[in-house]
């Protein structure tokens, strides 16, 4: 149920709380993994063996995603407590990413939302084509 407060912010309800949209739940972790690379960069982590990679091997797997971008990825999930970030102190300096158990616990949402993707995804993009013709003429 949404609602705009006195204060014209746009409040949400989560369970049985409600929100702003600042804090609410389902969008501060819709804002952290609902954009071109979080999950792809999510599942990669995910995949590698004890689920800690390196940052150049990571950068090398994901292909086109430049270091300042990926950066700034594993830097969120540092914040919000996905990832877990080890600098060993040498030359070059080596740094890995180890998944926590909460990053771990997205590893099923992760999957379910890439099955819904393979069984509608067909139907959303000739949806998408439809309306695109509908919009043409």
């Amino acid at each position: 149920m949404k609602k705009l407060s006195q204060s014209k912010s746009l409040d949400v309800s989560s369970g049985n709380e409600t929100h702003t949209l600042k804090e609410c739940p389902i969008f501060l972790t819709l804002g952290l993994i609902a954009n071109k690379w979080s999950v792809r960069i999510l599942y990669g982590l995910l995949q590698a063996p004890q689920k800690t990679v390196r940052f150049s091997q990571l950068q090398k797997a994901l292909g086109g995603i430049t270091q300042r971008e990926l950066t700034k990825h594993l830097r969120e999930f540092e914040k919000a407590g996905i990832v877990k970030r080890t600098v060993f102190p040498q030359i070059p300096p080596r740094v890995e990413y180890t998944v926590t158990d909460l990053g771990d616990s997205l590893l099923k949402p992760i999957e379910e939302l890439s099955r819904w993707a393979d069984e509608n995804g067909a139907r959303v993009q000739k949806n998408r084509s439809a309306f695109e013709a509908r919009a043409v003429v």
